[in-house]
């Protein structure tokens, strides 16, 4: 039998959790009894885990209830379990001390000890319990700042559901422009709300943008959301957003999102003639400041593409002073090409003058290069002969040239090669052009379109190469004139 102080480090073990004691062997029935029964309890605790209970996204009350419900659950599944064990240890020990009376007189002393470890025990536990519940707490409304405007519903973004209106006015009550706007994913969700049909919801999305649509213009992702606007809402939504617009013109089609929900007001006034008119008289005090900046001219672009060209015929002499500054900007070019393609020759003639008077630096420029080869394929007879000859004259230094060698393929793919043979044969730096240029990083471009060309002119440069496989051998060698000798290889 084992002694009392022996006893006494069996039961302190099994209250901590500690079984690394040796057991004399008429203990093991009691132990094995005991564990059977914290098995059955930790069996019983596993029903209820608090951590799936504390889950704010599983329920659809606030975050609140939801948080003050789980921590008090799991403070209580806390108590009970711990004091359910101990109940079981006391009742088993004082059943396997009745046939024992020399242990009788030590039961209150130890039981009195026990008991005083355990309150430590447990006032340890709580206060740990109180601390994690505290940590959870704290991070829980961390999160839910960031989750304020994460609908339930996650499958909007597919736009195969509606939007509850349980989220839809949770949105607008809790959101403020301020966090519509840089918010991609509000703005995405609100686009697919006004792509269905609910007209309910569609006029409460409208009411809270329309508070302050310039700013949302001007937003990165807001500017989409006020575009689908107008693009389904219905007439009286779209004047009323136009009206709040159209006194902020000028500052909207200089801002880079902003000039997009600009292009969709054009397209709004469109089949109005009054609006027109009021539009009209908006934007002619504005096109110098419009020709100067680069959004700008995208939005002066969208009228002459949108709307009647009779209509902004005013702005054309306006285009002839700013021609050099609109031929190195994204979109002045393009609006250059417009005008040119819109308009007849009687109209567009002085343009095409100041163009063909510096058609050379056009040549070399970023985006003046695609007015150049605007002209050599649409242009009249007249500029392209022109633009031809300063092609002819510099084919070289153009070749040479990142920009200015587009502008010469577009040549030989329009004109073929036969006029420039004379020029690619040539001696320059001591060295033959057709060399020089099959060396070079752009050059080698324009050599290789030659080359492939069907031109019966291409054979005398064929053969002229094969005079001298010396020069052969040096493109094999060079980065950029393998390119060109592996062409010679195949021809």
């Amino acid at each position: 039998m084992a002694s009392l102080s022996e006893e006494k480090d069996l039961i302190g073990s099994i209250l901590n959790g500690i079984n690394n004691q040796l057991i004399p062997d008429d203990e093991i029935s009691l132990i094995s009894t005991v564990s059977q029964k914290r098995k059955q309890l930790s069996l019983k605790s596993k029903e209820f885990n608090p951590e799936q209970v504390i889950n704010q996204d599983s329920f659809p009350t606030s975050n609140s209830s939801i948080i003050s419900t789980g921590s008090a659950s799991f403070q209580k599944w806390q108590i009970f379990f711990h004091t359910k064990i101990y109940i079981e240890i006391q009742s088993f020990y004082r059943q396997s001390q009745l046939s024992n009376p020399l242990n009788q007189t030590s039961d209150q002393e130890f039981f009195g000890s026990a008991d005083k470890f355990q309150s430590a025990i447990d006032c340890g536990e709580k206060l740990q319990l109180k601390q994690k519940v505290k940590k959870y707490l704290k991070e829980q409304a961390k999160e839910s700042q960031h989750k304020q405007f994460q609908l339930n519903s996650f499958q909007i973004l597919d736009g195969n559901l509606l939007l509850s209106q349980k989220d839809l006015v949770n949105i607008i009550i809790k959101s403020s422009q301020e966090q519509i706007c840089g918010n991609q994913l509000v703005n995405r969700k609100l686009q697919n709300v006004l792509d269905n049909n609910d007209q309910n919801q569609k006029q409460i999305i409208f009411c809270q943008i329309e508070k302050d649509c310039v700013k949302a213009s001007k937003d990165m992702f807001g500017n989409y959301t006020v575009q689908k606007i107008f693009d389904v809402a219905d007439y009286e939504q779209k004047y009323k957003l136009y009206s709040l617009l159209i006194c902020h013109f000028l500052e909207l089609s200089k801002n880079q999102y902003a000039c997009r929900v600009v292009s969709k007001m054009i397209q709004f006034v469109k089949d109005s003639h009054e609006l027109i008119e009021s539009l009209i008289k908006t934007l002619y005090p504005l096109i110098n400041q419009l020709l100067n900046d680069v959004n700008g001219n995208y939005v002066l672009l969208q009228c002459f593409e949108i709307l009647d060209k009779s209509t902004l015929f005013f702005i054309i002499p306006l285009i002839e002073e700013s021609i050099a500054t609109l031929s190195k900007s994204t979109y002045g070019c393009r609006l250059i090409q417009k005008v040119l393609e819109l308009y007849p020759l009687e109209i567009t003639q002085r343009i095409l003058d100041l163009l063909i008077s510096f058609s050379y630096q056009l040549c070399n420029q970023e985006f003046g290069n695609y007015i150049i080869q605007f002209l050599l394929k649409c242009g009249p007879q007249k500029e392209k002969s022109q633009i031809c000859q300063t092609i002819k004259e510099n084919f070289e230094q153009l070749s040479c040239n990142k920009f200015g060698s587009n502008t010469v393929e577009k040549y030989l793919d329009l004109l073929g090669p036969s006029q420039i043979i004379k020029n690619l044969c040539k001696i320059s730096n001591d060295q033959f052009v057709f060399y020089n240029l099959s060396i070079h990083p752009f050059g080698n471009y324009v050599m290789k379109k030659v080359l492939i060309s069907e031109d019966p002119s291409v054979h005398y440069l064929k053969s002229l190469f094969k005079q001298h496989p010396d020069l052969i051998l040096q493109l094999k060698n060079s980065e950029f004139g393998q390119r060109v000798a592996q062409i010679l290889d195949t021809l």
